[in-house]
């Protein structure tokens, strides 16, 4: 748990109008040093479980991809009548896995992180063979809509907990090896679908995801062990109820109450969170747009790659599907470097700030967020992935397919723009959890439901925009939206930011206060 932030687990003496001061002044936090905290567990024990989380990960972005190269045998089976219909198997399962974190991200923060991943791994085991058994084309569509909220479980649960386990200056890096297995999901996705839909029918892809859930949901089952730390202490105090005063926590005793009672308490004050966040916090409001936007251009080029190969190259399938790869390195490469240079650019502003704070004052930097860490020095990477790499990569994708270059010209654009994509989502991702540090996973699932909204809408409306504007004023058009939105969110991060954590509730905490 971190400093400064507010939460429904700490004494009722300390839930007033001012922040918590330290953690280590909490009566029920960890000890120093204590095995049971997750920020000390060992690093191998870290990346295990981390690793473990990104391969839950991969199978709900890699569902929606790997139907791609199909879709037409799926309208013909399942008698879906129209390219808009046939397009919602996809964009129903994007739909779902945006908005299923509005309500598993609360409950892992009231049930804790390892029970509510392994559940929802779970039913999503379930849902995804029931969709391969299914002949209804309906029903296809409500089940793949479940199967994607169910499968969404990983997106803001396993950023949670990277937050619980890795420290401020470890984000990037942590961010960096969690983010790696989903992103291989838009190769591995369209190239497992056409290459298995060659020689079985487009039901064994599901069955494939069916597959590779159940053996990762074992491994998690073995490995994966608790991260939130509030859920581990009240595990803590329930253990040792002759250790601590219950009277002074505000955590209603569920097993003493009636089931209706918990429910409503549940919806009031965790599942609600999320959508409070997205109500009341500019900072998740603006994020959520600039975010949504980009989901939405990225699953608008996916739904249109495979067409492009296969129209304008005339490609067979298992070529064409061979493509995605660039978009994969892209999101690999971009990953691992901008990790590299999150982590890089918050240490070395960190380093000015505390030497800046002593010049001036004398001294040191306690009392400041983190000792000199600020979100804002997250802003810093999203120039050169939303600003440059991001257009740049447009342009070069959609006049080299205009022109019908050389398929190299247009797998370096599209790896650029899937490099700077990764990016700008990392840096993101990083300054939420900088700013929500206790309610990360509500945090990140409220940035989710305009990416819902864009990531369905989008792959129905792309080929339209393609066929009106074509290739190259598509790029033209989209290459100016990026710049503009790519340079003007970090300024007005770095200029505001401050000044709205300073108004909120959530925000940690006390460095906001100070403004600059």
């Amino acid at each position: 748990m971190a400093p400064d932030e507010r939460t429904s687990l700490l004494p009722t003496s300390q839930l007033s109008s001012n922040p918590i001061k330290r953690q280590e002044d909490h009566p029920y936090s960890f000890p120093p040093g204590s095995a049971k905290n997750p920020r000390n567990w060992k690093a191998s024990k870290k990346w295990l479980v981390t690793l473990l989380a990104s391969m839950y990960g991969l199978i709900g972005p890699a569902l929606s991809a790997m139907v791609v190269p199909v879709l037409p045998q799926i309208a013909v089976d399942l008698q879906l009548r129209s390219e808009a219909t046939t397009q919602m198997v996809m964009s129903l399962t994007v739909l779902g896995w945006s908005l299923g974190p509005l309500l598993l991200a609360p409950l892992s923060e009231q049930y804790g992180r390892a029970p509510v991943l392994n559940c929802a791994q779970f039913l999503f085991l379930v849902t995804n063979t029931m969709s391969a058994l299914e002949w209804n084309g309906t029903r296809f569509l409500v089940l793949r809509f479940l199967a994607g909220f169910i499968g969404s479980a990983p997106v803001s649960i396993g950023s949670g907990m990277v937050s619980d386990m890795f420290s401020k200056e470890e984000r990037g890096k942590s961010l960096a090896t969690y983010t790696i297995v989903p992103l291989l999901a838009p190769a591995v996705g369209p190239i497992v679908g056409a290459f298995v839909s060659q020689y079985a029918s487009w039901r064994w892809i599901l069955h494939t995801c069916s597959i590779y859930t159940l053996v990762t949901l074992v491994l998690g089952l073995i490995f994966i062990e608790e991260s939130f730390a509030p859920v581990l202490l009240r595990r803590e105090r329930d253990a040792h109820p002759e250790s601590s005063s219950k009277a002074e926590l505000t955590v209603p005793q569920n097993k003493q109450q009636s089931f209706l009672l918990t429910l409503a308490r549940l919806a009031r004050n965790d599942i609600s969170r999320p959508f409070i966040m997205l109500g009341t916090q500019p900072i998740i409001q603006f994020l959520a747009v600039y975010m949504s936007l980009l989901f939405g251009l990225v699953h608008m080029t996916i739904a249109t790659f495979h067409t492009i190969w296969r129209d304008v190259y005339a490609q067979p399938p298992t070529t064409a599907s061979l493509n995605y790869i660039s978009i994969a390195a892209g999101f690999v490469i971009g990953c691992q470097a901008m990790g590299y240079m999150n982590d890089k650019i918050y240490a070395e502003c960190k380093l000015r700030r505390l030497k800046s704070k002593s010049d001036s004052s004398g001294e040191g930097a306690d009392g400041v967020e983190d000792n000199g860490g600020r979100p804002e020095f997250r802003t810093y990477a999203m120039l050169p992935a939303g600003l440059v790499l991001l257009p740049l990569g447009e342009l070069l994708y959609g006049f080299s397919v205009a022109c019908r270059l050389h398929p190299l010209y247009a797998n370096v654009g599209i790896a650029l723009h899937s490099a700077g994509l990764i990016g700008a989502f990392q840096c993101i991702t990083a300054y939420v959890l900088d700013c929500y540090p206790v309610y990360a996973a509500s945090a990140v699932s409220a940035l989710m439901p305009l990416r819902g909204v864009t990531g369905g809408v989008f792959p129905i409306l792309g080929p339209r925009l393609y066929r009106e504007l074509g290739y190259e004023g598509t790029a033209f058009l989209l290459a100016g939206v990026l710049a503009f939105v790519g340079l003007f969110t970090p300024l007005v991060l770095m200029r505001w930011g401050p000044a709205l954590r300073a108004r909120s509730t959530f925000a940690a905490g006390k460095e906001a206060k100070e403004g600059l």
